[in-house]
């Protein structure tokens, strides 16, 4: 619960806050369905997140959909790598559409020695670690 709470928030504010998050591309501070999902289209998004993060397959991939309100989207695992610090690392892909709109971006996630999940940006990787 711990680590979804953190990943919810993290997502959350990057969304809140696109102007911190220097992790987001720069559509997602004007034309982005991000800016226009309803709090049940981000907790779909925060699910398939946390899903593609947590499994065994560092190139899962989750998609899911809010029919009420035409949102969707697919989130992406890219591969595993480690931080310079040595935390297990992943790269995901989160495309997301609706309303006309669409975005794409990756972000680093690295996995703290507490075992939460954090969005990495500015963070050194080494090459892609071998997959467990």
């Amino acid at each position: 619960m711990r680590i979804q709470r953190r990943v919810a928030l993290v997502i959350g504010f990057a969304i809140a806050l696109p102007g911190v998050a220097t992790a987001l591309p720069t559509d997602i501070v004007g034309n982005s369905p991000l800016l226009r999902m309803s709090d049940a289209d981000k907790k779909l998004l925060r699910d398939a997140v946390l899903k593609v993060l947590e499994s065994s397959d560092v190139r899962a991939v989750r998609e899911w959909k809010n029919d009420a309100t035409g949102f969707s989207g697919r989130v992406e695992g890219r591969g595993a790598m480690q931080s310079a610090e040595g935390l297990s690392c992943r790269r995901l892909q989160l495309r997301a559409q609706g309303q006309g709109m669409q975005s794409q971006f990756t972000f680093p996630f690295c996995k703290d020695e507490a075992g939460e999940w954090f969005i990495a940006s500015g963070k050194t990787f080494t090459d892609e670690a071998p997959q467990p």
